[in-house]
């Protein structure tokens, strides 16, 4: 299993399932590591969130689950009904992966497509 860390710096693990689904698992509130609660990512959430980084190429991570901002990533996620929420740990994993970088710009994350 893999160890990284959200945009504000929750640490997580997770495993990529034969090459689709991310399985996350969380810290649990004292920061430790936890194996009874997981969130599933699916190909086609990743996929999705993959394709607006790179037509954007900088957007809002906006993982706001009740009002994220409009055109940011959470929003395009709450159209599909998805939850936002998964960004925190797909976009920790795209930067460890090289795909994007992830700034703070005031109480915002922005996330920027590094092109090769």
């Amino acid at each position: 299993m893999k160890r990284t860390t959200s945009p504000s710096g929750k640490s997580f693990r997770y495993k990529r399932c034969d090459a689709q689904e991310i399985i996350v698992y969380p810290s649990d509130d004292q920061c430790r590591d936890q194996d009874e609660t997981a969130i599933v990512i699916t190909s086609f959430t990743e996929e999705l969130v993959r394709q607006a980084i790179m037509q954007k190429g900088k957007i809002l991570m906006g993982a706001s689950r009740d009002n994220p901002p409009v055109g940011s990533l959470g929003y395009l996620l709450r159209k599909v009904n998805q939850s936002p929420q998964q960004l925190s740990y797909l976009t920790g994993i795209l930067r460890d992966e090289g795909f994007c970088k992830i700034e703070k710009e005031g109480n915002a994350y922005v996330i920027t497509h590094r092109r090769s």
